[in-house]
């Protein structure tokens, strides 16, 4: 019976262990140690934890084993801190002849607990009982320091045994240093596995990609592209999937698209990178389509998949649709709506201007708005110059976030919009005595294997001369085109000569200069940056685009932006219904969501 219900476990097969359940109590070896360890492990990995839990706390004596199987349980079902609590118990009833699988087990709750604290814990308990060379421990505690961010600790575990380099602790490592930014050496670290001759597998070049896609390193991710196609791997839906995200985010939704089509079998990840890819690029439509494509072939949607379909309705300007995508989730399938749903239909109202219906809407909420919600609305009263409103989103952001620097900024903007210079230095005077400093602009361009960043009015770089001789030469030949500076946002005590020239030297036109006079006419020049694009750059790259017949791609904080012929992707959305002028590097406009916690830029559905 014992041997039937591992069977049945490793079946993950519930109706029959349930049969098997049966017959043992009718026998009465349901309380036999190892029959209700089988059967306590059975229901666990047929992800019944409730049952699993009813059949453990029945069990007359507990063993090593049974105690095991309920830590693993609790772990691979989510309940992580209840796997840690279990661990502690099973210590407390001090039993000897712990194996590694349970420390592996409850390393790996500590590590998707992200508890550091608890993972040295485990690690000296490892330690004392001999288990730290051991390979499956060695990984787990390399995959637990990696996801707790510590990842001093992670690359010294791996150096413990130097002849113990594996794919799994190595991409363990790897993992963990794309989700720190440290890309560099993420990558120095698959090359060692390479020297080393390690073969990479799926997992590894999933997460190198994500972090290629991350840091939009173009170059470097069509390299892992053309790896995974040597190893046959691209057939692995995640992997597929990363470079589909990579290539949304490299700006190249065109490859994306490829991609997807080349794919064979698309799973729920397929279709929510493709949807996102769509979302990040502001194709509504073509989201919407994919969505739809996506529940007629009877693939259910998650929670992910409307973040991004909501995204891409919001960025569209489809708001009917989201609404009605909104409404209908519990409906259609069974999801609850949480926060980011919420915060996607407060940011879609705001982005429409329908600021009365944002107030509403999140008065009517079931949970409070988070700061990601507030600074969507704050982030739309400083575009539409809605003074009381964008103070009451103001006042909300700093109960929740006393620190949020971008509050400031906000509100600054939205005075400025409003022509209330006396109120911006006010609030400028408020950040200086505060010591609040706001975010600098950066732009970055990748030409000739190189990174290179670039700041308003910068004169550092070594070709500087020839970029700044660009554009002048860029900006007599749009005037020609009719291009008119757009210098509401800028202090009216200024001369406009001043105004203009420092509009002229945003980072994002540096950066444009530079590729200009550096790639190939045939490549597209595709900038990074990490606040959004003023509407004069908006407006200046446009006629930049058609004066130079080149396509310019801009990924700022919010989306991207597609330049060619003199158009932009995004038709202007977000600028017909603009009251308060530019946003961006000039007073006021440094970052649409400044300082929020989750400003960083449009995270991947794809996690590995």
């Amino acid at each position: 019976l014992s041997s039937a219900a591992r069977s049945a476990a490793a079946l993950a097969a519930p109706g029959p262990g349930a049969q098997l359940h049966c017959v043992g109590v009718r026998l009465g070896f349901d309380g036999e140690l190892f029959v209700a360890s089988n059967l306590a492990d059975m229901y666990s990995k047929s992800g019944l934890l409730a049952d699993a839990c009813r059949v453990f706390d029945q069990m007359p004596h507990k063993d090593t084993v049974a105690w095991t199987a309920m830590i693993d349980g609790y772990a691979k079902n989510g309940s992580l801190e209840k796997a840690a609590l279990a661990f502690r118990d099973m210590k407390r009833e001090g039993l000897v002849g712990t194996d590694q699988h349970v420390y592996c087990s409850v390393l790996s709750a500590s590590g998707g607990l992200k508890d550091g604290w608890l993972g040295r814990t485990i690690h000296s308990a490892v330690v004392k009982a001999g288990f730290e060379l051991e390979v499956a421990v060695r990984n787990a505690l390399t995959d637990m320091y990696a996801k707790a961010a510590d990842m001093e600790n992670a690359a010294r575990v791996v150096k413990i045994d130097p002849g113990g380099w594996n794919v799994v602790s190595a991409t363990s490592l790897i993992d963990g240093y794309v989700e720190t930014d440290s890309v560099e050496e993420a990558l120095r670290i698959f090359l060692e596995l390479q020297r080393q001759g390690v073969e990479p597998n799926e997992f590894t070049f999933s997460s190198m990609i994500k972090g290629c896609a991350t840091q939009a390193l173009l170059e470097q991710g069509a390299q892992f592209h053309a790896h995974v196609i040597k190893t046959n791997i691209i057939g692995d839906s995640f992997v597929s999937s990363t470079l589909m995200d990579m290539y949304g985010k490299c700006g190249l939704v065109s490859l994306s698209v490829q991609l997807f089509n080349e794919v064979e079998h698309h799973t729920d990840i397929a279709w929510n990178a493709v949807i996102n890819v769509f979302a990040q690029h502001g194709h509504g439509r073509d989201a919407i389509q994919a969505f739809d494509g996506m529940t007629s072939s009877g693939i259910r949607p998650n929670h992910i998949t409307y973040v991004s379909l909501l995204t891409a309705c919001s960025h569209a300007g489809l708001v009917d649709d989201g609404l009605k995508y909104f409404n209908s989730m519990k409906s259609a399938h069974g999801i609850e709506a949480k926060e980011e749903h919420y915060s996607c239909i407060i940011d879609m109202y705001g982005r429409a201007g329908r600021l009365a219906e944002a107030e509403k809407f999140i008065h009517e909420m079931p949970i409070k708005p988070s700061v990601y919600g507030w600074c969507s609305l704050l982030g739309a009263c400083r575009m539409r110059g809605n003074k009381e409103l964008g103070e009451f989103a103001a006042q909300k952001i700093m109960e929740l976030e006393p620190d949020n620097t971008g509050v400031h900024v906000s509100l600054s903007g939205i005075y400025a919009s409003l022509g209330q210079w006396e109120d911006v230095k006010a609030i400028r005077k408020l950040m200086r005595d505060s010591r609040i400093k706001k975010l600098p602009g950066f732009s970055w361009v990748d030409a000739n294997n190189k990174t290179h960043v670039f700041s308003s009015e910068d004169w550092s770089h070594p070709q500087q001369k020839k970029i700044y001789k660009k554009l002048e030469e860029l900006y007599e030949r749009i005037k020609e085109e009719g291009y008119v500076p757009d210098t509401r946002s800028l202090p009216s005590n200024l001369e406009d000569t001043a105004k203009e020239r420092i509009l002229r030297y945003h980072s994002e036109r540096i950066a444009v200069a530079f590729a200009l006079i550096s790639m190939p006419a045939t490549k597209p020049i595709i900038v990074k940056k990490n606040l959004r694009i003023c509407v004069d750059c908006h407006s200046a790259l446009k006629f930049i685009s058609k004066a130079e017949s080149r396509d310019i791609i801009v990924r700022d904080n919010s989306r991207f932006h597609h330049f060619a012929e003199g158009r932009c992707s995004c038709e202007d959305y977000w600028l017909k219904k603009h009251q308060g002028g530019p946003r961006g590097e000039n007073v006021g406009g440094k970052k649409r969501r400044l300082g929020c916690s989750r400003a960083k830029w449009a995270a991947s559905p794809v996690q590995r």
